[in-house]
């Protein structure tokens, strides 16, 4: 195995958001960077892929202008947003019974309960990008969703509905999510349940997530090597060497690893990771849920859907029309309880709420057995942002790890993965000119 003849200032493993604003970054910085993809295609965990007879987001989707860092570069590219049609029929299940009626309906079942938890958040985050800002939020992130929502009086109508929508929110079983997590979303809502619903998913990028990758990557001077898998990462001196799948290997003054954080236990370290990194890593995250998208037979009213966890979906909408028919989208927080690529499984799970849906085709993407991903959004347990997020933060002998699980602000989101490459990049550039004190 030879290495390759050109020393880099920077080599970036993972051509996601936060990859390739980082590569954007420093090459802009005067900086000599290699990315290096594992897959065939940049855009990590966003990918727009056309299926179903349209253009769909397979991965992450959902932007809006409260999230600054994603809504800067989107009037950096000239991208506009559009919606998906606004709901006319509202379908959810409490007790185990089906319920209809309009979404005003619906919404006033869980309204006021529901405001009443944004405004929590708010107490605990009164700056946002800034959670540890009050002492309080560090006692409150030794909570689960349960442990918090175990001090409220709600009825059995409001706990399901609330429930359905923290199983989307998380993309997993809300139980075993820090209250602080979904705190730090729902503290850029204003106390408004329905401010809160538009930034989490009502806007989409009219062109697609691949538009704004596209975008960014045009702008990146720097070599982007693709079907590039990091198997090793060894720190030496003032170098770090960098080894692929297929046995090329790469040398550089710093590394910036980028891939999602349940997949760093496939690069060996060495010197290994800190302890408390490690820990972190064996631990995982609460997401490993699944995105359904589905064409149905003819030209359906728009409409929502929801019911707790246990049911295979836990979400419902309609996102658009194709030719003479219907695509809708669906959430649900189990992966392994629906293959979205099996019409007729996808049809009975839309059962559960209406039998007049005839699915001619289907289509996902299993994030959670994805060998890249091994999770969707990220989404954080108890104890693990005030035990973890600070050191993962921390840089070891010259390498570096970002990505929207370390962000601060919009963590699990597009935004949080530009926030935190921003960060990183000026803190890796300092490294190299300095060797100073990092920025974060």
């Amino acid at each position: 195995m030879s290495e390759q003849n050109q020393l880099h200032d920077v080599i970036i493993v993972g051509g996601g958001f936060a990859g390739l604003i980082a590569a954007r970054e420093l090459s802009m910085l005067g900086r000599n960077v290699l990315l290096l993809e594992g897959r065939d295609r940049l855009g990590g965990r966003t990918w727009t892929d056309h299926r179903l007879g349209a253009d769909l987001e397979m991965g992450g989707t959902y932007v809006h202008w409260y999230h600054p860092h994603t809504w800067a570069e989107m009037t950096r590219y000239g991208l506009e947003i559009c919606e998906a049609p606004g709901a006319k029929e509202a379908y959810w299940i409490t007790g185990g019974q089906l319920h209809k009626g309009t979404p005003t309906e619906l919404n006033s079942i869980v309204k006021n309960s529901f405001e009443q938890l944004l405004h929590k958040a708010y107490e605990y985050l009164p700056q946002p990008f800034n959670p540890l800002h009050i002492p309080s939020f560090t006692e409150m992130d030794e909570k689960s969703v349960y442990d918090f929502l175990d001090s409220f009086s709600f009825t059995e109508e409001q706990q399901d509905f609330l429930n359905s929508l923290l199983a989307i929110d998380f993309n997993g079983d809300p139980k075993e999510g820090a209250i602080t997590q979904i705190f730090r979303w729902w503290a850029f809502s204003g106390g408004s349940r329905y401010v809160f619903a538009d930034t989490v998913a009502r806007y989409k990028i009219k062109t697609g997530t691949k538009s704004l990758i596209d975008a960014i990557a045009a702008d990146v001077k720097a070599e982007i090597k693709l079907s590039s898998v990091v198997e090793n990462i060894q720190s030496s001196g003032d170098f770090v060497h960098v080894r692929t799948r297929d046995g090329e290997s790469f040398k550089a003054k710093a590394v910036i690893v980028t891939v999602p954080m349940s997949t760093l236990d496939k690069i060996e370290f060495q010197p290994a990771l800190s302890s408390v990194k490690q820990a972190f890593i064996r631990e995982k995250q609460v997401a490993k849920g699944i995105k359904v998208w589905a064409r149905i037979k003819g030209r359906i009213e728009p409409f929502v859907s929801y019911a707790p966890t246990g049911y295979p979906l836990n979400s419902v909408h309609l996102d658009n029309y194709i030719e003479k028919d219907s695509i809708i989208v669906g959430f649900g927080s189990d992966a392994s309880q629906l293959n979205p690529n099996d019409p007729k499984l996808v049809e009975e799970a839309l059962r559960h709420w209406r039998t007049d849906l005839e699915v001619i085709e289907s289509t996902g993407h299993d994030w959670a057995a994805d060998e890249m991903a091994l999770e969707t959004w990220p989404m954080l347990k108890p104890h693990q942002f005030t035990n973890y997020i600070e050191e993962m933060k921390r840089p070891e002998q010259g390498v570096f790890l970002s990505g929207t699980t370390y962000a601060s602000g919009w963590a699990g989101f597009i935004d949080g993965a530009i926030e935190n490459a921003i960060v990183t990049s000026r803190n890796v550039h300092q490294y190299l000119g300095d060797h100073k004190q990092p920025l974060y």
